[in-house]
């Protein structure tokens, strides 16, 4: 449990959306919103960059093992672009979007956690829903991360955006949502709005003090628990990330209210 004295702030910035901190616990570097004491948004290990410290972060990885498309990435909510940076450097082949709507987190993911903007990397500053609700491109994978200090923005929970997510998908795609700081009473219904538009879909945990809940929907039903740890188990061979498996410590096919 850290104290006020284990933190340091290093960067302090205003924003359209609430103040952005910038705070250093030790070796960790953490992005919070609103309150230099607020959720931790993003994590970086300063003396290892390229070390994945969140746990979500990797869970979020294992819903590769769901679909066979490497080629396009969409991720919603860039933070401190720990899982951007995380698929550019696994998949070299892949191109990866990301959709931002504070530019102040893109300046500070920028300056302050290494994110760098190449040829299979862009970020796009715009509000999810309206990127979504557009045709094209198309992706294998769509992340959606998107936070403020309360929890994800109300219109990004709802049915019509989740259904624009599944149209953006390529056959065979894939896509994950990160759940957290939501009312445990909540939790159940954004779990059966997103399962909803899918026809399969699992929920993940991974072994961490935070209560997020990854959800994977499948556009064909989702694999047992078996064969699941099994595609696990490959991804982690075919990426070079060993520790992916022990990353996930439950899996569970989400059931429709």
């Amino acid at each position: 449990m850290e104290t006020d004295s284990d933190r340091k702030v290093i960067h302090e910035a205003r924003s359209p959306f609430g103040t952005v901190f910038v705070v250093d616990v030790g070796d960790r570097r953490t992005l919070r919103f609103d309150s230099p004491h607020g959720t931790v948004q993003s994590a970086i290990l300063k003396s290892e960059p390229l070390a994945v410290p969140t746990s979500y972060v990797r869970v979020a990885t294992a819903g590769l093992a769901f679909t066979r498309g490497r080629s396009r990435a969409l991720v919603v909510g860039l933070g401190g672009g720990a899982f951007p940076m995380l698929l550019h450097r696994l998949l070299p082949r892949l191109v990866v979007d990301v959709v931002e709507l504070n530019p102040v987190v893109v300046e500070v993911a920028t300056r302050f956690f290494g994110v760098r903007e190449d040829s299979r990397l862009r970020i796009m500053v715009e509000d999810g829903g309206r990127f979504m609700a557009r045709q094209n491109p198309r992706y294998d994978l769509i992340f959606l991360d998107a936070f403020s200090n309360s929890g994800t923005p109300d219109h990004l929970k709802e049915a019509l955006f989740i259904e624009d997510v599944r149209r953006r998908l390529e056959p065979g795609g894939v896509a994950v949502i990160n759940i957290a700081l939501e009312e445990s009473r909540n939790v159940a219904s954004r779990v059966d709005t997103f399962a909803r538009a899918f026809e399969g879909c699992a929920q993940l945990r991974g072994a961490s003090d935070t209560n997020n809940l990854i959800l994977v929907g499948t556009l064909e039903p989702p694999p047992s628990e078996p064969q699941f740890w099994h595609q696990l188990w490959r991804l982690g061979r075919e990426l070079g990330f060993p520790g992916l498996a022990q990353s996930v410590v439950s899996f569970q096919r989400a059931v429709r209210v």
